[in-house]
C-alpha cells in the first residue's frame, strides 16, 4: 500500500500533549485536514483554534487516509480500551 501525502489527504492525529501539539499545528498550517484526538479533550481542542477537527473517540479516525499516534506509555494510555481502529 502506497500513500501519497498531499492535497487532499485527510489526517487523523492521537496524542495532542506536548509531543503531539507542535507537528500536528505544522500541518494545520500548510493546510492539512486534521482530525485530533486526545484523552484530555482540552488539549485536542486548542488544536481546533488551527483549523483541527476534534473527534471523541480515536475510531472516529478510522475513514483518514493516515493517522500518526504520539502518545506516552504512561498507565491510563495503557488501559485505554478504545483504541483500536478496526478498518
Amino acid at each position: 500500500m502506497t500513500i501519497k501525502v498531499g492535497e487532499g489527504t485527510r489526517i487523523g492525529w492521537i496524542g495532542a500533549g506536548r509531543m503531539g501539539a507542535a507537528p500536528a499545528t505544522r500541518l494545520l498550517g500548510a493546510g492539512f485536514d486534521v482530525a485530533v484526538y486526545n484523552r484530555t479533550k482540552a488539549k485536542a481542542e486548542a488544536l481546533s483554534e488551527h483549523g483541527a477537527t476534534v473527534v471523541d473517540r480515536p475510531a472516529e479516525l478510522a475513514d483518514r487516509d493516515v493517522v500518526f499516534s504520539m502518545v506516552s506509555a504512561c498507565k491510563e494510555n495503557l488501559e485505554q480500551r478504545d483504541w483500536a481502529i478496526e478498518l
